[in-house]
């Protein structure tokens, strides 16, 4: 099971960071513990409690680019809308990550 990011991948996270990118903030803040993946349904984040300073387009936009780096990288990084357990309303847009 990966449950952490290597060396090399915590390296481009620290490169497209420092060229300005807004994806690895947000994967760091809310989805890693250093460089350990948070995973699983329970640490969930909604858009809205992730948004911050963000607009609702740059927050979309930088977390499709992190799901892209994950897919890139044989990581789970997904997102859920709709109804949760017992078709329970989730409301927003929720992201997590997961091991497959």
């Amino acid at each position: 099971m990966i449950d952490y990011l290597s060396p090399r991948e915590m390296e481009t996270l620290d490169a497209a960071g420092a060229a300005g990118e807004i994806w690895p903030a947000v994967l760091r803040r809310f989805f890693l513990e250093g460089s350990r993946l948070l995973l699983g349904w329970d640490l969930a984040r909604g858009e809205e409690e992730m948004r911050g300073a963000l607009t609702k387009s740059e927050l979309r936009a930088a977390l499709e680019q992190a799901a892209r780096f994950c897919t890139e990288h044989g990581l789970h990084f997904l997102s859920f809308e709709g109804s949760g357990p017992g078709e329970e309303p989730l409301g927003e847009r929720r992201w997590f990550m997961a091991v497959g």
